[in-house]
């Protein structure tokens, strides 16, 4: 993160008088990529540090707005007695034109024991600067009201015996509609025994602020060990079962502490509408539409325990430099609730400056009772430089549970450059005995790069947590940290507990350069299952030099020497991997990338199951259920269209040490590779008997089986020997281009026979030719749709005719021939011992039909009705038949 120069922020600090530029600093803001969060932070800061470089005077000056009689009487100076004010009942009302404490001061309600509310407000338009002791007698809840601002400086303290709230609110709210208010402070007897019922915000409310020098806290190992409070007494705290509440325009805490021990803090930003007070003072805003800005830095911290709960509400809320909100439950009871609603977003960055304590909201249990859980609701949530949303238990406690609604994003960026250990991180941790909480997280998209991550980490011996991403856009897991821990989705066993169960549903997934979602084991537990629903796709891509390479499994890998240094790591894990299911359309395995149920130590792999439309591997991917010693794991791939392996890539389920080698089945509609790229599917075993591969598909390309690896691509389950060799069986269902095809006789039979035989065409039979057209001149013309065939002569044709007949028939005929006639007439005179068409005489009109074709010596087509020489082949029972009809 990019800092100002030190000497710009103190020549600010020192100036008597600043003027901003907002416009110059927003555009300075946008070369150093800050928000306008950091713009609002900057500003604060230096406002506050302004203010703090005077010593601050006494001023508590009562004004005249109750009463007489009632009004506040004020003795002292540097340590202000307040007596008088206006009692109604259980309440009592005191009002001042100026409240200002100074440094080694006090300002002292002197307030009947049996008073239940203090109801104090500041009408003179400054704010109050406090950085001494408020005091007041009994168990009464005190209220400061000042619409102006409110300072708390570094030796601030409450002393109180009941709640504390503090708010820049312009009036406080009863139940009988009456309005206890600073900006219009009507003279009144008409004061209210009735309780408090919410804090009516006006148009511009004021800042509330509380400096100090950071907690007092630490732990014997960080991240492993759990949180110890010391003994300071400083910041501003109440007494157990107590709430202690922060409600104005903008809130900044830098360096300063809240307490509540068994009780409640809230912090709430809201610039218009009524903020409402429960029971409890628990705070709800559900009139509020327009949220300011809560900060806490420099190691500020808002700290409860017990069954307590911390509420914060916001537009943007940021904690930095180490910053916490954080419930630690010692005891028994049930676990409290940490809550964060950011209108805008949630920024958790930085460690602390001794690099034991990383920036954001803790949960942790160290008795019987559970840790308390976390919830999370904003727009966008951003973790960054190590910081963190944690639930740890260091008992047999469980852990509490971690919810974040993050509608547009969740960022988790990087690592600490002071402590390289811490990740930014949403992680819930059991260290005992205890059981891991459920981390979910909900949000449009989740982007996890140079180490972020989302676990559920177990080092005890209890069961590790559940871990839930939902994304409707994608999950993107890029890259990895310092000390080469991925960018992931996990779960992780690193002792005798078992790793919990991961789950990944969104649109899109995309895993790259060394990032991973996986459930491993370390040591001796066993790991959990992953299972990711992606509607659109799964990608998984590439590798890191000296870390694992990109990949989504449940796994038992060889941990770096550092990581097994940092946490008593054997050298080889023990445990049994999960299984891992992948659901997608597409799955793309590229660069050196692996799914994987694979174990590098004693144990087993699990089962891998995939269904996909399509899957493809290539540049030294692979799909494995590979073990080192142990009994190889099962694939199981489902794929609608295409399994594609290029380049070296392979699917196998081998078993080095004494293991048998895994179970593979492959359903596809075609696998597809090219030999000579040495892609393989192995279910090898080194010295025990190979596994079994069973292949459906309607057909593999580029790829055989063989009964020994070779630089091809092959298909082999090899066993020690070739007795122990496994089986590969391959059910091609390739399309048969003979199916559906009936086989013919080669018996000779008669054709004739096998022809339908109608009646002679002198019984009645017919052949029309209508409508346009007819042959083109020659067989290689098209056909003209032009041409037209008319004949209109009128044709008599009978068997019976004589010569004699035909010449007496001829004579009667017109000396005008057409020529179609005379040719015809020519034609039929040139044939001898034939029976032919005849040209009908005048008298005889009838018209026998066509039964054949002849070609005259001039080459054309003459239709006639009689064929010479006939050869009959009709039967006898035929032609009785045509006889009769």
């Amino acid at each position: 993160m990019t800092r100002w120069p030190d000497s710009f922020i103190l020549t600010l600090a020192i100036a008597p008088r600043v003027t901003f530029c907002r416009s110059q600093l927003w555009n300075e803001d946008s070369k150093m990529n800050r928000s306008p969060l950091k713009v609002w932070i900057l500003t604060t800061s230096i406002v506050s540090a302004l203010l703090y470089t005077q010593p601050i005077a006494a001023q508590v000056i009562p004004d005249t707005t109750l009463p007489v009689g009632e009004r506040s009487q004020v003795t002292g100076n540097t340590n202000a007695q307040i007596d008088g004010g206006a009692r109604r009942g259980g309440n009592l009302f005191h009002s001042f034109s100026q409240f200002s404490v100074p440094t080694g001061g006090s300002a002292y309600f002197n307030n009947s024991i049996n008073v239940q509310n203090i109801f104090s407000r500041v009408t003179g338009g400054s704010a109050s600067n406090i950085d001494g002791v408020i005091r007041a007698n009994g168990t009464a809840n005190l209220f400061l009201l000042n619409p102006h601002g409110i300072l708390f400086g570094p030796n601030a303290s409450l002393n109180i015996g009941g709640s504390f709230v503090a708010s820049t609110a312009s009036s406080i709210d009863f139940v009988d509609n009456f309005q206890y208010s600073a900006t219009n402070p009507q003279m009144t007897p008409l004061l209210t025994v009735s309780v408090p019922v919410g804090l009516q915000m006006g148009a511009n409310p004021g800042q509330i602020e509380v400096q100090g020098n950071g907690y007092d806290l630490s732990a014997q190992v960080p991240i492993l060990s759990s949180i110890v409070k010391g003994d300071s007494t400083a910041g501003l705290r109440v007494l157990g079962g107590q709430t202690l509440a922060l409600i104005g325009g903008d809130i900044n805490i830098a360096g300063g502490t809240l307490t509540a021990e068994q009780g409640r803090i809230e912090l709430g930003s809201a610039r218009d509408g009524q903020v409402g007070l429960g029971d409890g003072f628990v705070l709800s805003y559900p009139e509020v539409q327009n949220f300011g800005d809560i900060r806490l830095s420099r190691q500020a911290l808002a700290y409860a325990s017990g069954s307590s709960s911390i509420q914060v509400q916001g537009n943007q809320v940021s904690l930095a430099d180490g910053s916490l909100l954080l419930i630690q439950n010692q005891r028994a009871q049930a676990g409290g609730s940490i809550k964060v609603n950011a209108a805008q977003s949630l920024e958790l960055s930085g460690i602390s400056p001794d690099g034991r304590f990383s920036a954001g909201l803790t949960s942790q249990t160290t008795g019987l009772g559970s840790g308390a859980d976390i919830t999370v609701s904003t727009r966008q949530l951003a973790v960054r430089d190590g910081a963190g949303i944690a639930t740890n238990s260091f008992s047999s406690a469980k852990t509490g549970n971690i919810t974040v609604q993050a509608s547009d994003s969740v960022q988790l960026i990087g690592f600490s450059f002071i402590n390289p250990i811490f990740l930014s991180s949403i992680a819930t941790k059991a260290f005992g005995s205890g059981v891991g909480g459920t981390v979910t997280v909900s949000t449009g998209r989740l982007v996890a790069l140079d180490g972020g991550s989302v676990s559920s980490p177990n080092y005890g011996t209890g069961r590790g947590g559940t871990v839930v991403v939902n994304a409707t856009e994608a999950v993107e897991l890029i890259g990895k940290s310092l000390f080469s821990s991925p960018s992931t989705v996990t779960s992780t066993s690193l002792n005798a507990g078992d790793a919990g169960v991961v789950t990944i549903n969104t649109a899109r997934l995309v895993v790259q350069k060394g990032g991973s979602v996986t459930s491993s084991v370390l040591a001796t537990g066993n790991g959990g299952s992953v299972t990711i629903n992606a509607t659109e796709s799964v990608e998984v891509s590439g590798t890191v030099p000296g870390a694992l390479p990109s990949y989504i499994g449940s796994a038992a890998p060889i941990a770096p020497t550092a990581l097994r240094q940092a946490y008593g790591l054997p050298d080889t894990p023990n445990g049994n991997s999960g299984n891992v299911t992948i659901n997608t359309p597409f799955l793309s395995i590229n660069d050196g990338a692996s799914i994987t149920v694979s174990n590098d130590g004693t144990g087993s792999a699990g089962i891998l199951r995939v269904n996909a439309n399509s899957i493809s591997l290539d540049r030294d991917s692979s799909i494995t259920a590979a073990t080192a010693s142990g009994e190889g794991g099962n694939l199981d791939l489902n794929v609608q269209g295409v399994l594609l392996l290029r380049n070296s890539s392979q699917i196998t389920a081998s078993a080095g040490g004494n293991g048998n080698g895994g179970n593979i089945e492959i359903n596809a509609s075609s696998i597809v590779s090219v030999p000579t790229e040495n892609n393989d599917i192995r279910a090898n075993s080194v010295n025990a008997r190979g596994g079994n591969i069973s292949i459906n598909a309607s057909g593999i390309f580029g790829i055989q089986p063989r009964p020994q690896d070779t630089p091809l691509s092959d298909i082999t389950a090899t066993g020690a020997k070739s007795a122990l060799s496994g089986s590969v069986q391959l059910n091609i269902n390739q399309l048969d281009p003979t199916s559906g095809l009936i086989g013919l006789p080669t018996t000779i039979v008669d054709s004739a026979r096998l022809i339908a035989q109608g009646c002679p065409a002198n019984q009645g039979d017919s052949f029309i030719i209508s409508g346009r057209g007819g042959l083109p001149p020659n067989p290689e013309q098209q056909l003209d749709d032009d041409a037209n065939w008319q004949d209109r002569r009128r044709l008599a044709v009978s068997q019976q005719q004589t010569d004699s007949k035909r010449e007496v028939s001829r004579s009667q005929q017109p000396e005008a021939e057409d020529t179609d006639t005379k040719r015809h007439r020519e034609f039929l005179d040139s044939t001898s011992n034939s029976q032919h068409s005849e040209i009908p005489s005048p008298t005889h009109p009838s018209i026998t039909e066509a039964i054949a074709w002849q070609v005259a010596p001039t080459g054309e087509i003459i239709l006639i009705a009689n064929t010479p020489n006939q050869v009959r082949q009709d039967s006898v029972d035929h032609l009785t038949l045509c006889q009769r009809s």
